[in-house]
């Protein structure tokens, strides 16, 4: 691709984070944002219309279009793989967010399409973009607090979380699979084996809380506790938090997303983290990944975080299922 060229992109579905995505790329030097897609035709106008791009309810159409080279998969977690294999079969690159699929066999089914269509795939994790995530695992590579002895993980969010997306996902796909893959960034080891234990007293067919321990191959334990049952007078957005310990010193990550508080009538939190404006430009950590995808886009470089990478938080994750609903340890 020639250096001034730039890149089109398109974005399949635009709810709640799709409709970030659009925004990120309406201002992202370097590519343009093309076209976006979505079976609500409600929320597809409203886009279109704040942006001011082509939309379409049927993805099919978008990337039929030779002027898109990029896709963003945003749809919910249990329909990526049908818009994955499309978009490779099209020849056009993929950024998928997480998790990048619900079983190991459907990640395979991704990797094996983009790898046949020779495009590049990258999975949104973007604990790797977060400058707080992104520097603790930079410390601890660098050996800053000698060897890991053991991590806790923690991210729940208010209830509100479970209302809308329990039919899609499950609180270890939408929020666990964010620290099981940083985690494996950090260790740079297999988990071999794993303990969990779930409940379910709000939530009826779905766990409220998950609870698991995680033993990799060099030895480094791991406390992994998710939870979207939190009540929705709960002070903020996403409580989380990232913990090491190693042979000769410990960090301490405060990855909760509310940084500022205005109160008058009412209390507002504004969102300040995945693509806050300043002096109307996007920045943010939504900002960071998406550069990144576009530059490895551009540049035919290999994303920070590849399918599969993105396989193995899967993997993980699903163990951490089996352990649960069977009260076994399960080996991986």
């Amino acid at each position: 691709m020639q250096m001034g060229q730039e890149i089109g992109v398109g974005v399949i579905g635009v709810g709640t984070f799709g409709s970030l995505h659009a925004k990120v790329y309406s201002q992202l030097d370097g590519c343009k944002l093309i076209a976006v897609a979505d079976v609500n035709e409600e929320r597809l106008q409203q886009v279109c219309d704040h942006i001011g791009v082509d939309g379409y309810t049927d993805y099919h159409e978008l990337l039929k279009r030779d002027d898109i080279t990029a896709v963003s998969i945003c749809t919910t977690d249990e329909l990526h793989v049908e818009p994955c294999i499309a978009t490779a079969h099209a020849g056009k690159h993929i950024f998928v967010e997480k998790p990048l699929a619900l079983t190991p066999e459907d990640c395979d089914r991704i990797i094996q399409s983009a790898d046949t269509a020779k495009v590049l795939l990258m999975v949104g994790h973007i604990l790797r973009f977060d400058p707080r995530y992104y520097t603790a695992r930079m410390a601890i590579a660098g050996g800053k607090i000698g060897e890991l002895v053991h991590m806790y993980a923690r991210r729940n969010n208010p209830i509100g979380s479970a209302r809308r997306l329990a039919t899609h996902t499950s609180v270890l796909f939408f929020l666990g699979i964010h620290d099981i893959d940083f985690m494996n960034w950090c260790v740079g080891a297999k988990v071999q084996r794993v303990s969990a234990e779930a409940t379910h007293r709000i939530l009826s067919d779905t766990p409220d809380s998950v609870l698991a321990t995680l033993r990799f191959a060099n030895g480094t334990i791991a406390l992994l506790e998710v939870s979207w049952v939190l009540p929705e007078s709960f002070p903020g957005r996403l409580d989380a938090q990232f913990e090491a310990v190693g042979t000769t010193g410990t960090i301490y990550v405060n990855g909760s997303s509310e940084v500022m508080t205005i109160a008058h009538e009412r209390i507002e939190q504004p969102e300040l983290f995945y693509a806050p404006e300043v002096l109307g430009e996007c920045t943010g950590i939504l900002m960071n990944e998406l550069r990144h995808f576009i530059n490895c886009v551009r540049y035919g470089t290999p994303p920070l975080i590849t399918g599969n990478d993105a396989k193995t938080a899967v993997e993980v994750a699903c163990a951490i299922k089996r352990s649960y609903e069977t009260g076994s340890i399960v080996e991986l």
